[in-house]
C-alpha cells in the first residue's frame, strides 16, 4: 500500500499546475542570473589582433571579470582589458605595477623589480631608457624627468584635464640655440615644423637632436627642453600630483603592436576587467562540492604510523603435517598383518624416511620380521 501511495502522489505531482509553475520559476531565475552575470560580472571579448600571440591567438574568445574585486587583484603578469583615451579597447599584459621602475633597451631587454625578459624585434625604444610607474599620491618633479617619462606624464596631465601650455627650447650644453635651427632637420622625407615640436614623441625629438649634433661644432650634447605652464599663467609648472594608480601594459610580442610604449600609462579607471580562464565563483562552487563529496563518500583512511613496527602474524601449528604423519602410520599397520603393538617392550621398529611435496619430512614405521617369519 505504501508503494502505491507513493506512485499515486508522484503521478499527481507530474500532472499538477504547481510543478509547471515551479519549473517556469526556476527557468526565469536561471535566466535572470545569467543576464546579471553577463552584464555586470563577466564580459566575453573577441581578440581581433595578434598582440597576445602565442599566448592567445587571434580570433579567440576570452572572458574577463569586470567586478571591482577582480580589478583590485590585478598584479604583475596578469592580462587585462583596458580602454584607451579614444574609447577603443585592447587586451594587454601588465609588466609595470604602480611604484615599479622599468628599464627597456633598444635590443628588447626588459628589467623590472619582479622579472627580466626579452622582446623579439623591439622597435619602439631606439635607446635604453629607465622610467618610473607612478602611483596615487606621488608628486612628480617635471624638471627631473627624462624624455620618455616626460611624454608619459604629459599624457597623464592631459587626461586629468589640466590646461597646459608648452614651450620648447634648444640647448647645446649650457648655451641656448635659436629654435629655428630645428626647421632644417627632417623626419623621414619631410622637414620638421616648429608647430609640431611641442607634441612630438621622444623618439622623433631624439632623432632631431642627433641631426643637429652632427652639424653643429663642439662636443656638448644637443637637448630639446620643454617647459610646462598652466594656461593663462606665466609661472612654470614644476610639480604634478598623480591622482590615480597607473599600470604599464604591453603586448606578448615585441614589434608591430600598440601598447604603453606609445600610449603611455593606463590609469586604474581605464582598466575594465581582468582575464580569467573560468569564473572564480563557479570554480569555488565546484571545488566546494567536490570536497563535500569526498568527505561524505570517500573518507580518507588514517595513515599508519611508520614508527610502530608492523605486527607479525602468529605462526600456526602444522596441523596438516601431523594429520598426514598419523595417516601414514595407520596405513602401515593395515598393510602388515603381523603388525604388533608398538607400545609393547622388546619390539624393534625400523624407521624409513618418506619425502612428501609441500610438507616436512615424515616417517613411515615399518616393523622388522621376527625370527620365525620370512623376510
Amino acid at each position: 500500500m505504501a508503494y502505491l501511495d507513493r506512485k499515486v502522489r508522484r503521478l499527481q505531482w507530474r500532472t499538477s499546475k504547481s510543478r509547471l509553475f515551479f519549473a517556469v520559476f526556476i527557468m526565469l531565475l536561471a535566466f535572470t542570473g545569467a543576464l546579471a552575470i553577463r552584464y555586470y560580472a563577466i564580459e566575453p571579448i573577441l581578440l581581433r589582433d595578434t598582440a597576445m600571440q602565442p599566448l592567445i591567438k587571434k580570433g579567440s574568445l576570452v572572458w574577463v571579470c569586470r567586478l571591482p574585486q577582480c580589478i583590485d587583484k590585478a598584479s604583475f603578469g596578469d592580462i587585462v582589458w583596458a580602454r584607451q583615451t579614444n574609447d577603443e579597447t585592447l587586451v594587454r599584459k601588465i609588466i609595470g605595477y604602480p611604484g615599479d621602475t622599468i628599464e627597456i633597451s633598444d635590443k628588447g631587454r626588459i628589467k623590472t623589480k619582479r622579472k627580466r625578459f626579452m622582446w623579439r624585434g623591439e622597435d619602439s625604444f631606439i635607446e635604453t631608457r629607465k622610467f618610473y610607474v607612478p602611483r596615487q599620491g606621488d608628486t612628480i618633479i617635471l624638471s627631473a624627468l627624462n624624455d620618455v617619462e616626460e611624454d608619459y606624464i604629459l599624457r597623464l596631465m592631459n587626461e586629468q584635464g589640466l590646461p597646459l601650455t608648452i614651450k620648447s627650447t634648444l640647448w647645446q650644453g649650457n648655451r641656448e640655440i635659436p629654435i629655428e635651427r630645428i626647421g632644417s632637420t627632417k623626419l623621414g622625407h619631410r622637414l620638421v615644423s616648429l608647430k609640431e615640436l611641442d607634441v612630438l614623441p621622444w623618439q622623433d625629438r631624439r632623432l632631431i637632436e642627433m641631426q643637429i649634433r652632427q652639424a653643429e661644432p663642439g662636443n656638448s650634447p644637443i637637448k630639446i627642453k620643454r617647459q610646462f605652464f598652466v594656461e593663462g599663467d606665466s609661472v612654470p609648472l614644476d610639480t604634478f600630483v598623480v591622482a590615480s594608480d597607473n599600470y604599464y601594459l604591453a603586448c606578448e610580442k615585441g614589434n608591430h603592436c600598440v601598447d604603453s610604449r606609445e600610449l603611455g600609462f593606463f590609469t586604474k579607471e581605464r582598466i575594465l576587467g581582468r582575464y580569467i580562464k573560468q569564473p572564480d565563483i563557479a570554480k569555488q562552487f565546484v571545488l566546494k562540492k567536490l570536497q563535500e563529496f569526498q568527505k561524505t563518500f570517500l573518507p580518507i583512511k588514517k595513515k599508519e604510523d611508520h614508527n610502530e613496527a608492523p605486527k607479525e602474524p602468529a605462526k600456526e601449528e602444522p596441523k596438516k603435517i601431523k594429520v598426514e604423519v598419523e595417516a601414514i602410520k595407520k596405513d602401515a599397520r593395515h598393510d602388515d598383518p603381523h603388525q604388533v603393538n608398538e607400545n609393547k617392550p622388546g619390539r624393534n621398529v625400523k624407521v624409513r624416511e618418506i619425502k612428501r611435496p609441500h610438507a616436512i619430512k615424515a616417517i613411515d614405521p615399518v616393523t622388522e620380521p621376527t625370527k620365525g617369519q620370512k623376510k
